[in-house]
């Protein structure tokens, strides 16, 4: 079952969610610290010293996380990409950006961004403590150290040449800059990390079996090893298929695929009327909702088919429609991997081509789907 996120702010705009298998590896983070790492490195303090100090590493830590996500989000932003949010889960954090870059610099700068910011902020936890004078005695100097530590860890870990890690889109910048082909440039990253991502696998595997492979040599060490392959590898193969369906995608405009001149409905209208003798014929009908003379929304077979057939003659159009303030539109001559991508980011189902003001078509998602489908790709997306 998939976990559902939740927001817990916003950050420059910028909304803040949080999956809760964030809370498990924030807990055992915690508990390593405050059991094992600090009783380890500042034995003369006591279980209550150590508590908060891990409680503050692991606070300050994930806050860094959120910056490093932030370095992202806001060099996006400066090239005009929307981003959709910053969501921490079991394996850190991730910027959702809604569309690639335009220019293979565009994708550079984006890329660095983040390790840039882990870069600054280890060497400023590393300048505090060393302004408060780096002592031995004190709880707040191993965490300050600590902090500059993992920070820079960080950085240099995002840089590894992992599609779709910082560094795996590095390298596809850079290959996209000497080539000038994205979709050549997207292929070598993406299977360059699934390569990396195997590797990162077997060495932890052998790390489980006992084998000292220098970047783990214990049972946990190996098996962590492992599960960040494991993402890694399937990030990067949903990469490449991302990259099939938008180049296929990428063929169709909004105008191919839109219902034009889509039937107009009343709001007051009860569902029963549109939906008896249609949907047999056409699962994915839809309609315009009208509330006078103005657009009111847009009711699709999947709307009509969710209302119990005994309530149909007693349910209005309006009470079951998307209304209009939820809708997004879109112009006839927009790409359908560009419409999709708005769609997917906006969780829309249907999206009005408005042409001089005048809806002229509707767009479903459905439909879309059914290009994916014609192309042998439905097996791999989920509907």
């Amino acid at each position: 079952m998939r976990l559902r996120t939740f927001r817990i702010g916003t950050l420059f705009g910028v909304p803040l969610l949080v999956n809760p298998s964030w809370f498990v590896l924030a807990g055992l983070t915690t508990w390593f610290l405050a059991t094992q790492f600090y009783p380890a490195a500042f034995s003369g303090a006591s279980r209550w010293t150590h508590g908060w100090m891990a409680g503050a590493s692991v606070a300050a830590f994930f806050a860094s996380i959120v910056l490093h996500e932030l370095g992202h989000s806001v060099v996006a932003r400066w090239f005009s990409i929307p981003v959709r949010s910053i969501t921490l889960f079991l394996f850190g954090g991730v910027a959702q950006i809604t569309r690639e870059a335009a220019r293979p610099l565009q994708e550079l700068a984006m890329a660095l961004a983040g390790p840039l910011v882990s870069f600054a902020l280890g060497a400023g936890f590393a300048g505090v403590w060393w302004a408060l004078g780096a002592r031995a005695d004190r709880g707040i100097d191993y965490v300050l150290v600590w902090l500059a530590v993992m920070n820079v860890g960080l950085g240099v870990f995002n840089l590894l040449p992992a599609f779709p890690m910082d560094g795996g889109r590095v390298f596809r910048s850079l290959v996209w800059l000497v080539t000038g082909r994205h979709g050549l440039a997207t292929g070598v990253a993406a299977w360059t990390g699934r390569g990396f991502a195997w590797a990162m696998v077997g060495l932890g595997g052998l790390a489980v079996l006992g084998r000292d492979v220098v970047v783990a040599d214990s049972l946990a060490g190996g098996a962590w090893l492992v599960m960040i392959g494991l993402f890694l590898e399937n990030a990067a193969r949903q990469s490449l298929l991302q990259h099939r369906l938008v180049r296929e995608l990428a063929r169709y405009r909004a105008e191919d695929v839109m219902v034009a001149d889509a039937p107009i409905a009343d709001a007051r209208q009860p569902v029963g009327q549109l939906a008896r003798g249609v949907l047999e014929l056409n699962p994915h009908a839809v309609y315009l909702v009208s509330d006078g003379e103005r657009l009111a929304g847009v009711l699709s077979g999947e709307e009509l088919r969710a209302v119990p057939v005994a309530l149909w003659d007693v349910t209005p159009a309006g009470a079951v429609m998307t209304p209009r303030e939820s809708l997004r539109a879109t112009a006839r001559d927009r790409l359908v991997s560009d419409v999709l991508v708005e769609m997917e980011s906006e969780e829309l189902r249907h999206m009005p081509v408005v042409e001089d003001g005048r809806v002229v078509g509707i767009v479903a998602r459905d439909r879309i789907v059914g290009l994916l489908r014609q192309a042998g790709l439905l097996g791999q997306v989920r509907t």
